[in-house]
C-alpha cells in the first residue's frame, strides 16, 4: 500500500470514528430518573411551577398519540397533576418547595411576563437544529433545550423572582388522547395519556431528575355487536389513577419512602 493510500485509509477511519462518537453521544431514548452526575445533590429550595401542556410549537415527541382532547379536559388533568406534585412534598423533610400559586404570585410581583407556562412555551419553541429523533422528554431537554442562551437567562430570572430557588419543578402533560381501533374484528375504545416532571437546576439548566408515566385504559367489544356500535370512552378518572402513582417519584433526590 502506498503512503497516499495509507493516509486516505487513516483519514476515513478518523471520520468514521468522529461520526460514530457523535451519534453515540446523542441518546435519543434517554431514560427517566436521576442524572447520574447529580447523585447526592438535594436542592435546598424548589419552585413548583404550574402544570403545562406540551407546547404545540415545540419539537414533537415521537411515539406518543397526539393531544386531541378538549381544553377543559386537559386543564382538569393539569390541575390533578399540580395537586399530586404538591402533595408529594408532604412529610418529606428533605424536600422544600414553593407552591405553584406562590411562585406565580412572586413571578408577577417581580414584573415578569407573560405567565409562567406561556413563557416556557416560548422558550421551548422548535428550531431547525432540534433533535428530531428524540422519543423521551429527558432526551429532548438535554439535546435541544438545556443550552439555549435565552432559556438560561429565563432560569436566572425565575430564580431571582423566587428568592433564590436553586431548582424548578415543571409538570407537563405530554399526551392525552382518545381513539377507536379495530383489531381483527374487535373494537377497542382507548383513552391514553402521558405525563412528565422535570427537576431543573436554575444555575446551569442541568436536568437533575425527571419522572414520567404513560398509561391507557380501554374498552373492548366485537365490531358487529350492539355494544360495538355504541362504544363509550373510558373515564378520565380511570386514566388519572394509572398515571398518578408513586412510581413517578422513583429516584427523586432526598425523597424518603415510608412503608
Amino acid at each position: 500500500m502506498t503512503l497516499l493510500n495509507q493516509m486516505r485509509t487513516i483519514t476515513w477511519s478518523v471520520i468514521l470514528i468522529a461520526i460514530s462518537s457523535c451519534v453515540s453521544s446523542h441518546n435519543v431514548d434517554e431514560k427517566y430518573g436521576i442524572n447520574q452526575k447529580r447523585i447526592g445533590f438535594v436542592p435546598a429550595r424548589i419552585a413548583l411551577l404550574p402544570c403545562m401542556v406540551w407546547p404545540s410549537s415545540a419539537t414533537k415527541l415521537r411515539n406518543l398519540p397526539a393531544i386531541n382532547r378538549p381544553e377543559d379536559e386537559t386543564k382538569s388533568l393539569c390541575e390533578e397533576l399540580d395537586k399530586y406534585v404538591a402533595d408529594g412534598f408532604d412529610n418529606q423533610p428533605f424536600m422544600k418547595g414553593l407552591s405553584p400559586k406562590l411562585v406565580e404570585k412572586m413571578y408577577s410581583k417581580a414584573g415578569l411576563a407573560p405567565e409562567v407556562p406561556t413563557a416556557i412555551a416560548a422558550e421551548w419553541k422548535s428550531k431547525s437544529d432540534d433533535c428530531k429523533d428524540c422519543i423521551t422528554l429527558p432526551a429532548i431537554y438535554n439535546l435541544t433545550l438545556k443550552n439555549r442562551p435565552s432559556w438560561q437567562i429565563w432560569l436566572t430570572k425565575i430564580s431571582s423572582a423566587t428568592n433564590g430557588a436553586d431548582a424548578i419543578m415543571v409538570p407537563v402533560i405530554l399526551s392525552t388522547n382518545t381513539r377507536v381501533e379495530n383489531d381483527r374484528g374487535i373494537l377497542q375504545s382507548i383513552r391514553s395519556g402521558a405525563i412528565a416532571i422535570l427537576l431543573i437546576d436554575t444555575n446551569d439548566g442541568d436536568l437533575i431528575w425527571s419522572g414520567g408515566r404513560q398509561a391507557e385504559v380501554n374498552y373492548k367489544a366485537f365490531a358487529n355487536s350492539t355494544s360495538g356500535k355504541q362504544m363509550p370512552e373510558p373515564p378520565l378518572d380511570d386514566l388519572k389513577r394509572r398515571l398518578l402513582t408513586d412510581a413517578i417519584w422513583l429516584e427523586f433526590p432526598g425523597r424518603q419512602i415510608f412503608r
